[in-house]
């Protein structure tokens, strides 16, 4: 459990948060409750038809999130937030530790966004809130390119940012947190292993059972460099090859993994005997991965 102690003076913090949509789905229960307190104002049904477009999986429409999501509803939202930060958002939820003393100490908090309408909304409300309980703190938005739409592509440049900043931190000397509450949790989890491998990084996760922020150690994590670069080496010649393979080549062993997957997934395309044909796609993708182990790759 964090201790609810005050955070020594002099130690600077970082935080990169991966941000969610739990401010919007937790906005559009209440519009639907009609439970809004003392927020008023705007076009309440028009307002709770947004959200829907932006947060609800069912009605999900990015078009229509983008063109009816205005400034009134946004206010609307805010208000909410403002009301009860740690009951509308899950990221500020698990930041309790740190708001609930003031942000003592806090030099910089990042906020990652995918590169989704619902993704910037969120970010921004998240933004605004900080900037107003974390006077002292730089508050930056990453908008991540391909997350939230392009799963691989966003893979990449999630790795790519969290470890930026992470390392940036660390040479500033502040201690790095990631806050890994909110978002997508395949690419939440790659970005805490790019910023651990990056820089001493503990992350922070709010307990759904414990109903507490739990601190999830700083691990010296290394990587094993000539695997990494025999397996770069695999990945870049099979998708440059434009030949035809088989997948239990030897040669091939440090990335059977994701070659069986592409075979069963049809971007590999059989061509009898154990033979396959790499398609474009899988071109594609063979080299954002390899450009991901090079992102996970540590510097000299």
């Amino acid at each position: 459990m964090v201790s609810s102690c005050l955070v020594p003076r002099g130690l600077g913090q970082a935080h990169l948060v991966i941000v969610g949509t739990s401010v919007l789905r937790n906005a559009l229960r209440l519009l639907e409750q009609d439970r809004l307190g003392s927020c008023r104002g705007g076009d309440v049904a028009s307002c709770r038809d947004a959200l829907a477009y932006c947060a609800d999986p069912r009605r999900l429409d990015r078009a229509r999130c983008r063109e009816l999501f205005g400034e009134e509803c946004f206010e609307l939202v805010y208000c909410l937030l403002e009301s009860s930060p740690q009951g509308m958002s899950a990221e500020l939820n698990a930041m309790d530790w740190v708001l609930g003393q003031g942000c003592p100490g806090v030099e910089e908090i990042v906020l990652f966004a995918s590169d989704t309408p619902e993704g910037g909304i969120a970010a921004r409300l998240l933004a605004r809130y900080l900037s107003g309980s974390c006077p002292g703190a730089r508050i930056e938005t990453v908008t991540v390119p391909g997350l939230g739409s392009e799963f691989w592509t966003g893979l990449l440049n999630i790795v790519k940012r969290v470890r930026e900043k992470a390392r940036e931190a660390h040479r500033r000397g502040d201690i790095v947190y990631l806050n890994a509450t909110g978002g997508f949790k395949p690419e939440t989890g790659m970005a805490l292993i790019a910023a651990m491998l990056a820089a001493p990084t503990a992350a922070y996760y709010k307990h759904e059972a414990m109903r507490e922020t739990v601190m999830l150690p700083a691990l010296p994590l290394g990587i094993d460099k000539g695997r990494l670069r025999l397996a770069k080496a695999q990945l870049l010649g099979v998708a440059r090859s434009g030949e035809t393979i088989r997948l239990d080549d030897p040669g091939y062993a440090e990335i059977q993994w994701i070659l069986s997957y592409l075979a069963m997934t049809g971007l590999l395309v059989s061509r009898g005997q154990g033979y396959y044909t790499v398609t474009d796609k899988a071109a594609e993708l063979l080299e954002i991965l390899a450009s991901i182990y090079d992102e996970l790759e540590p510097g000299p």
